[in-house]
């Protein structure tokens, strides 16, 4: 017994130790793609430093490499067409619903269901069903005739309550 004690509290001590082995890596790992991604920020802000100075040199007219003032060229034209798209979501998002090109006209080949009046409570018998029909034969509503599904609480067609 105290053999398998021993064996328990070592393995314990062993998944102790592997834990906190890979929490400290994860730890290590951590920082060191913090420093990482604190460098590439360094180089991103360069590289717009960088940019800037193309660009003011390209609008000054001064900027003399073919391949910088072609990149330049295409910055300026992505920023327009930027704004132009801006411009044009502004323009969506302004728009209003415009109530009166969707009036209520009828939509065609559509009838509204047959209204039928619904006795007031107390006021008579509501419609029974009719005779049960033989087995293997659709029912139909008592009220109206249409075929109705054989455990439906009203007909699809008049509405009329079936149980």
């Amino acid at each position: 017994m105290s053999d398998f004690i021993e064996s328990a509290k070592n393995f314990m001590n062993s998944a102790v130790s592997r834990t906190s082995w890979e929490a400290q890596k994860q730890l290590r790992l951590r920082g060191k793609q913090g420093e990482i991604d604190k460098l590439l920020e360094q180089r991103q802000q360069l590289l717009n430093e960088l940019s800037m100075v193309a660009m003011n040199l390209y609008q000054q007219g001064t900027l003399t490499d073919t391949q910088l003032s072609r990149l330049c060229a295409s910055v300026i034209e992505l920023d327009h067409d930027v704004r132009t798209r801006e411009g044009q979501l502004q323009d969506i998002k302004n728009e209003a619903y415009p109530a009166d090109q969707f009036n209520s006209a009828p939509m065609p080949n559509y009838a509204p269901p047959p209204v039928t009046p619904q006795p007031a409570p107390g006021a008579g018998p509501a419609p029974q069903p009719g005779p049960t029909p033989p087995p293997g034969a659709q029912p139909h509503c008592p009220h109206c005739g249409s075929p109705i599904r054989s455990n439906a609480l009203y007909c699809r067609g008049c509405g009329t309550k079936l149980r």
